[in-house]
């Protein structure tokens, strides 16, 4: 998703925003796969930004935005 391959927070973001507002199955599973997928994630570059970016979002004005960004930090084993 080229929104996520960007790498900063807009676009994050965006993914999150849309994820908390995906009605259709279908298409929350793959914005959630994706997110999932996110090459931060896979290759271990850029973890920690991607860690602090979420951590931030937790505190954004959108709730759907703040539920999904807590929701993705409360799947990892741990965080700071």
């Amino acid at each position: 998703m080229a929104l996520l391959a960007r790498g900063d927070l807009p676009g994050l973001r965006a993914v999150l925003a849309a994820r908390a507002v995906a009605t259709d199955l279908g298409t929350a599973d793959q914005i959630s796969a994706e997110l999932d997928g996110d090459p931060r994630w896979m290759t271990g570059n850029g973890v920690a930004e991607l860690i602090r970016q979420l951590q931030e979002l937790t505190s954004d004005a959108d709730r759907g935005v703040r539920d999904e960004a807590q929701r993705r930090l409360s799947l990892l084993p741990q965080h700071d």
